[in-house]
């Protein structure tokens, strides 16, 4: 896998990214296991993790949603699936989710969009695992918002 070169990437991302990538070289450059993940080592993202199980094709499930987007967006996602999802927030979601489970390969970006009437800009990175090395079964996305001062609007 190429070195990638991050620019403007949140820092806690640029870690998060470096968390899974020393994982994977020990991984023998394979997709690392979830199961190889001790729960304490995520301490630093927790509070802006989200930890999906991809069952089949198409149907992700979140495994771990955490309190403080609980608080934010007023609902627990915990074992619900992106079925459960307003219609364009799923299809945006599940269009990701599933780049990221056919390329295998981690994915960044910045979306700006409305928040109880409020502009906001937010970061993702969607770093996949594999308990086989190949088969994509966990997305970790690291979820950062982006001070964006009013610069962003909506289209």
């Amino acid at each position: 896998m190429p070195v990638i070169q991050f620019g403007a990437m949140q820092p806690k991302l640029r870690e998060l990214y470096a968390f899974w990538d020393d994982r994977r070289q020990r991984s023998d450059g394979k997709l690392p296991s979830i199961m190889r993940v001790h729960a304490e080592s995520l301490t630093p993202w927790l509070k802006n993790l989200v930890i999906m199980t991809v069952r089949r094709e198409g149907e992700f499930v979140y495994r771990y949603y955490p309190k403080t987007f609980v608080e934010q967006f007023g609902v627990d996602m915990s074992g619900r699936d992106t079925t459960e999802l307003p219609e364009a927030q799923r299809a945006l979601i599940e269009h990701e989710y599933d780049y990221v489970r056919q390329k295998k390969r981690p994915t960044w970006r910045m979306y700006t969009g409305e928040f109880d009437n409020e502009i906001v800009t937010w970061e993702r990175l969607i770093l996949p695992f594999a308990a086989d090395g190949e088969t994509i079964d966990t997305l970790m996305i690291g979820v950062y918002e982006a001070k964006n001062a009013g610069l962003f609007e909506i289209a």
